[in-house]
């Protein structure tokens, strides 16, 4: 994946490490306003005169991974990240989740400004290049979908999020795509609240609408049930934050994943099992929870190895630009494509 022989090269003095939490407020689609309580984790790497900088999201639901428990995971490692000379040695230092992520990212971010090159160049792979991303219509009441589907327009996938109320709900739903729609690739993400019989009583409707792939529609502790489970489409879950992606056992039940860089521990951790999954025949939706543009910069060089990249909503933090009608430095296009960032975004 990249030639230890150089990463050793360039990092043979001590580094600083420093962490700040941003908050951040969750920009609003077409329908939904700007949420509160999220913030973003900023890592900053000095070696040898250079900085590098890397990006997580910290959701503000999740307490395993808030300000307080990132300190005490950072000062236990502290002395190690200081020694570090790889992305490779995190998984020895750190757990998956947002801090080794965008410590991984600085790291490799660091590493590119140590040597001249691109990130991709010291990844060992091809330049990243222009793709489409799915679009999220969220889950939003029914009067007011027809506007977030507007505002997808210009998007040729939609990822339609499903399961807030009763199958009734989800027809609706979905036949409210399709008449405004009809052209669009769909994918559909029930987040885990169905039940077996509802699985079971959806399949065949999801079919004639013409949807390609569904995710997470059990919760984790029912997928058994999928294992013997015929369906006309791929069924994909989402790895947790903190797996180490097992997909051998995912394998079983499932014919994909959700592959997010903030749940697995970063890019290094990303580009691995995006290896894995190929040489599995799984399906590969590469996802991101809201982000800044630092960290979604990062997650779209893993994106030539998956089979579908999912478009984030955008985090602002204090001193960040955000995304406008022609991108952020080149990270978003028009038309529903994500574009390579510049180099002076990342890497």
């Amino acid at each position: 994946m990249f030639d230890p022989a150089l990463i050793r090269s360039l990092t043979g003095t001590p580094m600083r490490v420093r962490c700040a939490v941003l908050p951040s407020l969750l920009s609003p689609t077409a329908s939904v306003p700007a949420a509160e309580g999220w913030a973003a984790l900023h890592v900053t790497l000095h070696n040898a005169g250079s900085a590098g900088h890397g990006e997580a999201t910290l959701p503000p639901t999740m307490d395993a991974y808030g300000p307080a428990v990132l300190r005490d995971q950072l000062a236990d490692a502290r002395d190690g990240l200081e020694r570090m000379i790889s992305p490779a040695e995190l998984s020895g230092l750190l757990p998956p989740g947002p801090l080794r992520s965008a410590l991984d990212s600085a790291l490799w971010d660091l590493l590119a400004k140590r040597s001249g090159a691109h990130a991709w160049e010291l990844l060992g792979m091809p330049p990243p290049r222009p793709v489409p991303a799915i679009r999220t219509v969220p889950l939003v009441a029914p009067d007011l979908l027809e506007d977030e589907l507007r505002a997808g327009a210009g998007f040729a996938s939609l990822k339609l999020k499903l399961g807030a109320g009763d199958v009734a709900d989800d027809i609706t739903r979905l036949t409210a795509v399709r008449r405004l729609r009809p052209d669009a690739w769909l994918m559909t993400d029930a987040d885990g609240t169905w039940d077996v019989d509802r699985l079971h009583t959806m399949l065949p409707i999801l079919q004639a609408h013409d949807v390609r792939l569904l995710e997470q529609p059990l919760p984790q502790a029912q997928s058994g049930a999928l294992a013997t489970l015929r369906r006309p489409f791929p069924i994909i879950t989402d790895l947790a934050y903190g797996a180490g992606g097992d997909l051998g056992r995912l394998g079983a039940h499932y014919d994909g994943i959700n592959l997010k860089l903030d749940a697995v521990g970063g890019l290094t951790a990303a580009l691995g099992i995006l290896e894995q999954a190929g040489q599995r025949g799984l399906v590969v939706l590469l996802g991101s929870p809201p982000a800044t543009a630092l960290s979604c910069a990062a997650a779209l060089h893993a994106a030539p190895g998956a089979d579908y990249v999912g478009l984030p909503r955008w985090l602002r933090a204090p001193g960040h630009r955000t995304p406008g009608p022609r991108g952020l430095d080149g990270l978003e296009g028009e038309g529903g494509t994500l574009v390579p960032p510049s180099p002076s975004v990342w890497g």
